[in-house]
Parts: C-alpha cells; structure tokens; sequence
C-alpha cells in the first residue's frame, strides 16, 4: 500500500499537481533546493495520504491496478470476429453459397505485409520507447498489475502511431506498385493484386492499432 502513495506523491510532481502548501513546507525543509524539496514533498504528501483515508481513495485513483479481465476479453472476441467476418468474406462464392477455401490464398503476400508491418513497428518505437513498445502487449493483454496513466498514454501514442504509419505506408506501397506497373505492364494483373493487398494490410493493422489503442485508454486513462 505504502509502495503505491510513495508512486502517487511522484506523480503530483510528474503532472505538475502539486499541493502549494505542502510544497512550501517541502521547500522549507530542503533550505530553497528544489531538487531535495522534491523528495522531501514526497515523504510529505505519503505522510498526509496516511493520515486521510479519504484523500487517500482520492488520488489513489492516479495509479490504476486493473482487477478483471471481461475488458481484455470482449477486445480479443471483437478482433475474432473481425477476422471471422473477413475471412468469410474472402473463403466464401455468395452465388454457389459454398466455401473456396483456396480463395484464402489470394489475400496472402509475405512481402506487403513485410513492407507494412516492420516500418509501423519501428516509428512506433521512434515515437516512444522500445518500453512502451513491450507494454502495448502487457497493457492491451490487461496483464498489467500496476499503471500509471502517463504510461498508458504513451503506450497508446505508441499504438496510434503504428496505426497511422501502417496505413500509410500501405497506400505508399500501392502506389508504388502502381508506377512499376505502368512501366511495365507485363504481368498486370499480379501487380495490381499486391497492390490491393498491401493496401488492404494497411488498413487491417490500422483498425488493430486502433482497437487496441482505445482498449488502453478506457481501461488505464478514462
């Protein structure tokens, strides 16, 4: 319990929430030295948090500790579903009311998705932090048993930039391909499928990014 208001009295600093009068009191004890009043204000602020329980309960709520999962679960039953309709979709001739599972392959192409996927990750990372990169996971898992919202707003910068630079770089990837194919038309039909399909791709990891980014927020921030 102590470990979380010790993390609390940081954060009135981080997010410049400070108490004046409890400040004052700090600056008074570390002689005018705002970097020894910043830990003496913290020792201030855990002592009054103690001695208030309902002050406590109050700005306790700056450290969220999740305590269920069904948020976790409705977003991954979500993304099932997305991925079930799509999949239907493409493996099913509406006419003959049949499945054609081979028409599965046609939305598949390693190399649009490595040309999407890689560059959207490491912008995401530029953003960020390799850090806050590895807790998209934690947090979009709700695995996380201690979140500060700074964190979880950086995490979903992180996502939304992923998200965007998906989606553009699959619109650049499209149009690529289509100035390639206009110098060469030999094989068109194949190029303009990789194009759909990068561009497709794009758009696929854009909605993830996005779930998965309003998945944080209305769990750690709102």
């Amino acid at each position: 319990m102590n470990e979380e208001l010790y993390l609390v009295a940081y954060k009135d600093i981080e997010q410049k929430e400070i108490d004046e009068a409890l400040w004052l009191k700090a600056m008074s004890h570390a002689g005018g030295d705002k970097t020894k009043a910043k830990w003496a204000y913290i020792e201030l602020r855990v002592d009054q948090l103690l001695r208030d329980p309902s002050l406590r309960h109050s700005a306790s709520k700056k450290v969220r500790k999740p305590t269920h999962q069904s948020g976790a679960y409705m977003m991954w039953f979500s993304i099932l579903f997305f991925f079930t309709i799509i999949s239907a979709a493409v493996v099913v001739d509406v006419e003959e009311m049949t499945l054609v599972f081979s028409n599965g392959l046609y939305v598949l192409d390693v190399w649009s998705l490595i040309f999407v996927l890689p560059a959207a990750i490491f912008f995401g990372i530029s953003a960020t932090s390799w850090t806050t990169y590895l807790r998209c996971w934690t947090y979009t898992f709700g695995s996380a048993k201690r979140v500060t919202i700074i964190d979880a707003r950086a995490v979903a910068r992180c996502l939304n930039v992923m998200g965007l630079v998906s989606l553009k770089m699959g619109v650049i990837g499209t149009l690529l391909i289509v100035i390639f194919m206009f110098h060469d038309l030999d094989n068109w039909k194949v190029k303009v499928t990789m194009a759909v399909i990068t561009l497709v791709y794009g758009v696929v990891l854009k909605l993830l990014a996005y779930v998965l980014e309003q998945r944080v927020l209305n769990h750690y921030v709102h």
